[in-house]
C-alpha cells in the first residue's frame, strides 16, 4: 500500500496523489525521480519503493539511469538536512526531531558519529530507512563535508542501484524480493563496503 496514505486527512491523501502522479510521468521521468530522491533524503520520513520500483520497471533496461537521478537528489536532500543541523539545530532540527518522536534516534545518531562518522553513516544511507535524522545528526555534530558527502553518495549509491539491477532482472516481481530479501541485501551491501574499504588499503 502506498506508505503516505496512512495520512488520514485530505491534505495527505492529496500529497500521496501528487507523489504517484509524478511517478507515473514518464516525459519528466529523470528529474521527477530526483525530486523524489530529493524528498526521501529530506523531509519524507519512510522508504519511497513503492514509487521507485513501477518507476524502474516501466523504463526497464534503463532502470540504472533513473537510480542516477534518485542518488543525485538524495544526496541533496541529505545535503540539506546536514546544513540545517549545522546551522539551524535548536530552532529547526530540535522541534522536528521531537514532533516525529525522534529525539532519542538523534541523540543516538550524534553518538555514533562521533566514534566513527563514515560508518555510522554508510550504514544508514544503505538501509531502505529514514536516515534524515542521520544527515541531520553528522550536520550538528560537525562531521566534515567531504566525508558526509562521500559516505551518503555511496551508500545511497549501492541502494539505489541495486534496486535498479533487481528491476531489471525481475521487473515488478522486484517489490516482492526487496521486502523478502531487505536483510541479505543489506548484509551484502555491507559486504561490499568492506571490500571497497580493504581495497583502499592496498
Amino acid at each position: 500500500m502506498f506508505p503516505i496514505l496512512i495520512v488520514k486527512n485530505q491534505y495527505g491523501l492529496g500529497v500521496a496523489r501528487y507523489l504517484k502522479s509524478l511517478s507515473e510521468n514518464r516525459k519528466w521521468m529523470g528529474p521527477n525521480s530526483a525530486f523524489l530522491g530529493f524528498l526521501e533524503g529530506s523531509f519524507v520520513p519512510f522508504p519511497m519503493e513503492p514509487l521507485f520500483i513501477p518507476m524502474m520497471a516501466s523504463v526497464h533496461r534503463r532502470a540504472w539511469l533513473l537510480a542516477l537521478w534518485m542518488v543525485v537528489g538524495n544526496v541533496a536532500g541529505a545535503a540539506l538536512m546536514y546544513a540545517l543541523g549545522a546551522m539551524l539545530l535548536e530552532p529547526v532540527v530540535e522541534p522536528l526531531m521531537a514532533t516525529l518522536n525522534m529525539t532519542e534516534d538523534f541523540e543516538e545518531a550524534s553518538k555514533s558519529l562521533k566514534e566513527n562518522a563514515f560508518i555510522a553513516l554508510f550504514t544508514v544511507g544503505i538501509t531502505p530507512i529514514p536516515f534524515q535524522v542521520g544527515a541531520a545528526a553528522a550536520g550538528a555534530v560537525g562531521v566534515l563535508t567531504p566525508i558526509f558527502l562521500f559516505a551518503v553518495s555511496l551508500s545511497r549509491g549501492i541502494r539505489y542501484l541495486a534496486l535498479a539491477g533487481l528491476v531489471m532482472l525481475v521487473g515488478q516481481r522486484a517489490s516482492a524480493l526487496l521486502k523478502r530479501y531487505e536483510k541479505p541485501i543489506f548484509i551484502g551491501g555491507l559486504l561490499l563496503f568492506i571490500g571497497i574499504i580493504a581495497a583502499a588499503m592496498l
